[in-house]
Parts: C-alpha cells; structure tokens; sequence
C-alpha cells in the first residue's frame, strides 16, 4: 500500500508492516496484513495498480510513482466524478488505463479500518473500449461484485447525474441525502437536475429516463446516509466538486451553454468556505 505519509496509517515501531482491518456486512471481522511504503521507497516495476485516491490527487499519486511504473502497466483508477481519468490517462498513454465505477458503500473508523456498509456493484472498462474480460479474471473469488463495462464513459456519466443533484447540495445544507426532499431543498435539486439533462441532450448523451425519479429514489434509499462531499466539507477537506459539479460547468462552456443553478450552487459553496 503506498501513502503520502506512513505515521498517519501505522505506528512507528511497527516497522513497515501493518494489518488492515476489514468489517463484513455481516458484522464479522477479518485482518489483512500489507507492507506500507511511500512512492520514494519504492524500487520495485510497479505492474498492477489500484489508485484510490480523491479526484484532485490522482495525477498527483500517480506522477510521484511514475520512475517506477512499468510499461504496460495495469492501473486501475477508482475516482468519483469525471475529469480525472482523462487527465491520467493522457499522461500516462504507455500504461493500460482501466476506470472503476462502484455503488459499493464503505468508511473507514480510523486508518486501516474499512467497513463494508452495502452491497453494491464495480463496473470496470477502458477509455479505448479495450476489453475488460481478461483484466477481470485477476479478480475471481474476490468479495466485491465487479463486471466489465462495454462503455464506462456511459456508465461515469450517468453516475455523475446522480452526483451533480445530491452532492453539492447535501455539502451547502450540511444535510443527509433524504433531507433534499424536503420543500425548501428539492427545488434546488429539481433545478440541478434539469439543467443536467439539458447538457447531456446538447451532447447527445443517453440520460436517464425519469432522471428526477431516480435521483429521488437515490434519496430515499440513501436517506440517512451523509455523502462524501457532505463529510469532507464537515471536515474542512477538500471536496471533489471540481470532477461533478465543476466538470458538468465547463463542458456546458464549451457547448455555450450556461448552468445558473450549478454556478449558483459553487458560488454559494465557496461562500460558505467549502473548497474544491
């Protein structure tokens, strides 16, 4: 596992070694034991890659290993939003670009603590609609339910329908997903999402049919939960609104369309202090 900074993930005396905890969906434990590294530690061909980091920091993470990528490298890029995939794999046109997209839930209770919080599923394809089949074999028997995708474009663009109708908003309100379904916040909701369709019929890309019904489906299901912009704005993070809500504004430009109630929405964000 490689890291920015090794103390934040183990204990110093732990000598590089460190076990990570996994809790199931059926409340049972199992413990992992990885080797921590940072990118300058490495001198080893990197072969297969996962990247797990925030949007923001994948072209980052993946600069800092570059030295020792080897060619024809596997990576495995598992970023919310879109933007960031683009951005790595034109940079990188020697590795094999592979992009994830998952409705599996998860947290972490503290570093190196993952638990599972629902059964979801890991779409993976190619921006060069290279086959995933043989890419996939590595992953038979593994717990998370994954197939490969004809299309993830396709599939990142309609997961960033959803995204751009609840994220940003549920940052603004510092409110659980059910709570967008609330009179004085639908609405504005209502008006993110007709503002997408908009954009995605410009491009002509397939939205959703009844999208608005799906984004409310994804509400009520999700009713409690807090999303992750939700939780990196509580926490003062850096949120990955630039790769949602920020990157429906700037293919919009390009199209010479404009989005007020997304503009709006970032507007009032960066008022508010949350960054992206």
């Amino acid at each position: 596992m490689i890291v920015r900074n090794r103390e934040h993930s183990i204990n110093e005396n732990t000598d590089k070694k460190a076990v990570l905890t996994l809790t199931r969906l059926d409340k049972t434990e199992s413990c992992h034991p990885v080797s921590v590294v940072t990118a300058d530690e490495i001198t080893a061909p990197i072969h297969q890659l996962i990247v797990c980091t925030k949007a923001s920091d994948a072209l980052t993470a993946m600069n800092s290993i570059s030295p020792v990528l080897a060619k024809h490298c596997n990576v495995l890029l598992l970023q919310n939003g879109m933007g960031s995939q683009e951005a790595v794999a034109e940079a990188f046109p020697a590795q094999n670009i592979w992009i994830g997209s998952t409705t599996d839930g998860a947290w972490i209770r503290e570093p190196l603590h993952v638990h599972h919080a629902g059964q979801g599923l890991t779409e993976i394809g190619c921006f060069n609609r290279q086959p995933a089949t043989a890419f996939l074999r590595q992953f038979q028997g593994f717990p998370l339910k994954m197939t490969a995708s004809k299309d993830i474009e396709n599939v990142l663009w309609q997961k960033l329908a959803v995204n751009c109708a609840i994220n940003g908003l549920t940052a603004l309100f510092d409110c659980q997903n059910g709570s967008l379904l609330e009179n004085d916040k639908k609405p504005l909701m209502d008006e993110l999402i007709d503002e997408f369709v908009h954009v995605s019929n410009t491009l002509g890309r397939p939205t959703p049919e009844s999208l608005h019904e799906k984004v409310y489906e994804v509400c009520r299901l999700t009713a409690a939960n807090h999303s992750s912009t939700c939780m990196d704005a509580r926490l003062q993070r850096r949120t990955e609104l630039a790769f949602i809500n920020g990157y429906l504004i700037r293919i919009a430009e390009k199209e010479g369309l404009k989005l007020p109630a997304h503009q709006q929405l970032m507007d009032r964000l960066s008022q508010k202090g949350v960054r992206w």
